[in-house]
């Protein structure tokens, strides 16, 4: 039986090489003392939703299903560390404008569905380990092209890894 809540994002949902890059970087850098994040978990998430009633994942499905987005290219290139949360991450050091154009249509979507998004700047990244106490030494990432062809609705389950597991996927068309 399914829970009558869910916790939930809208995430790009990297295919199987880009996936595997990121895991060889993690296991030539990381540590065993910190929590790597398991590479079926590896995304980069659009909006966090939390928990919603699942009477609404349907209406989510919706706004996924309705958004017209192209497919476009994300250089992975930088490796950073945010001491607070204590997470060590990767991203690109210059955010595609489709990127950002799919990012605003999911929230103007969500409003629309009266759920509010996030207000804080956003920064697109894909967390690779949690519990880094400090921004360790670690090779630069080697750019890394990923053809971001699809954004998924994304559950966080708790318990063993992998948490995260779509309930749905959108591709992005050409126009």
């Amino acid at each position: 039986m399914r829970p009558a809540r869910r916790r939930l994002f809208f995430a790009l949902w990297p295919d199987d090489p880009v996936r595997q890059a990121l895991f060889r970087w993690q296991t030539h850098n990381l540590t065993a003392d910190v929590r790597w994040q398991h590479r079926a978990d590896l995304h980069i998430t659009l909006h966090f939703l939390g928990m919603v009633d699942a009477a609404r994942i349907d209406a989510l499905r919706g706004l996924g299903a309705g958004i017209a987005a192209v497919p476009f290219t994300l250089v992975l290139d930088s490796v950073g560390h945010w001491a607070r949360p204590q997470v060590l991450w990767a991203g690109p050091s210059s955010v595609p404008g489709d990127l950002l154009d799919l990012h605003r249509r999911l929230g103007d979507g969500l409003a629309g569905l009266g759920m509010a998004p996030e207000t804080r700047s956003y920064q697109p990244h894909v967390t690779l380990a949690r519990k880094v106490r400090g921004a360790p030494l670690a090779r630069p990432l080697q750019p890394l092209t990923w053809l971001v062809r699809e954004f998924a609705l994304v559950e966080s389950r708790p318990g063993d890894a992998p948490r995260y597991h779509p309930v749905a996927r959108w591709p992005l068309a050409a126009r």
